[in-house]
This record gives structure tokens, sequence and C-alpha cells, in this order.
């Protein structure tokens, strides 16, 4: 049983020692666009252009407002 018992336990040992290093290094961070410059694909919602800021914002308010709860019902 404690022979067992000592072979579970180096396995788990074992494995613990294959877990892959999941920290950010310099090479993978990138650093983030502006959010208005978006995709530039036929996905996007007409009316936007990307890399316009306030036609970015105005597509916000009008996607906002067609999902407001209190709109719909008055």
């Amino acid at each position: 049983m404690m022979r067992v018992m000592l072979i579970l336990l180096s396995a788990m040992l074992l494995a613990a020692c294959s877990e892959k290093d999941q920290s950010l290094t310099a090479t993978v961070n990138k650093s983030d666009g502006k959010p208005w410059q978006g995709a530039q694909n036929g996905y996007v919602v007409k009316g936007w252009t990307p890399g316009d800021k306030t036609s970015w914002e105005s597509q916000l308010r009008t996607r906002a407002q067609t999902q407001n709860e209190y709109v719909k019902v008055n």
C-alpha cells in the first residue's frame, strides 16, 4: 500500500512539472489600437467608417438606444 501511494505521489509531482509557462513576455505583449479604428471588413455596421471616432460614438449611441427597454415599451 505504501508503494502505491509513493508511486501516485511521484506521478502527481511529475505531472505538475509539465505545466507550460502562462506569463506574458515582451515578444507576445502588444498594445491595442483605439476602439474606433476597429475592423476593416464587410461585417461592420452600415454608417460606421473605421477610424472615424464620431461615427463610432454615434453608432454606439444608436445601438444602446435600440437595446433600451424603456424606449421599446413607450
